[in-house]
C-alpha cells in the first residue's frame, strides 16, 4: 500500500523558491533546499524530480505569485496610467518587505541560468513578455485617454521593465525605500502628459 504524502506540497515548493531565490540554482545544495522544504530526500525526489525540475516548477511558481501580485493590477480592460503608478508602488513595496533584500528572481535567473538552459531561458523570456504586455496594455489604454503622450507604447512598456527590474537591482544592493520610490517617480513623470 503507497504511503500518502504527509507534506504541503505548496509549502514546500514556496520554500524551494525561496532557497533559489536567495542563493541562486549553483549556490543552492540539496541539504539546503531539504532543510527549507521540511521535506526527506526520496520525498523531493518522488514529487518534484530532480533539483532542476525543482527549479523550473520554483519559476512557475514565482511567476504566478507575481502575475497575481503585480500584473494582475495591469489586467483589467481599463486599466491606464492609475493601473501603472499602482503596479510600480506595489513592486516598490514588494522589494522593500524582504528584511534580507533581494533581487527578482526571474531576473536573477535570466542572468545565471538562461544563457545556457534554453527551457529556463524560455520561461525567462515567457515572464517578460507578459510583463511588457501588460505594461503595453495599460500604456495604450492611457495614451486613449490622454492620460500619456502617445508615444511608442511598446518602447514604453519595455522601459518600465527595465525600471522594475531597476527596482529589484537596487533593493538587493540596499537602496533605501525612498530611493525605490524615487525610481518609480520618475518613470512616471516620464510617461505624463504635458
Amino acid at each position: 500500500m503507497a504511503r500518502t504524502k504527509e507534506f504541503d506540497r505548496e509549502k514546500a515548493l514556496a520554500g524551494a523558491m525561496d532557497v533559489f531565490w536567495r542563493h541562486g540554482y549553483e549556490g543552492t545544495s540539496l541539504p539546503m533546499l531539504l532543510k527549507a522544504m521540511r521535506i526527506g530526500r526520496q520525498s523531493l525526489y518522488d514529487t518534484f524530480g530532480d533539483k532542476r525540475a525543482l527549479f523550473l516548477a520554483a519559476i512557475d511558481r514565482y511567476c504566478a505569485m507575481l502575475a497575481e501580485r503585480l500584473l494582475g493590477l495591469l489586467a483589467p480592460a481599463d486599466a491606464a496610467l492609475g493601473a501603472i503608478r499602482r503596479c510600480l508602488a506595489a513592486v516598490v513595496a514588494f522589494h522593500a518587505s524582504f528584511p534580507d533584500r533581494r533581487a527578482c528572481f526571474m531576473a536573477n535567473t535570466a542572468m545565471e541560468v538562461a544563457p545556457h538552459d534554453k527551457a529556463v531561458a524560455k520561461k525567462v523570456a515567457a515572464f517578460m513578455g507578459a510583463m511588457e504586455a501588460a505594461f503595453a496594455h495599460a500604456l495604450a489604454n492611457a495614451a486613449a485617454k490622454g492620460e500619456i503622450q502617445s508615444k511608442n507604447t511598446r518602447a514604453r512598456a519595455r522601459h518600465l521593465v527595465a525600471v522594475v527590474n531597476g527596482i529589484a537591482v537596487a533593493a538587493k544592493s540596499g537602496a533605501p525605500r525612498a530611493a525605490l520610490d524615487d525610481i518609480a517617480a520618475v518613470a512616471l513623470e516620464g510617461l505624463e502628459a504635458r
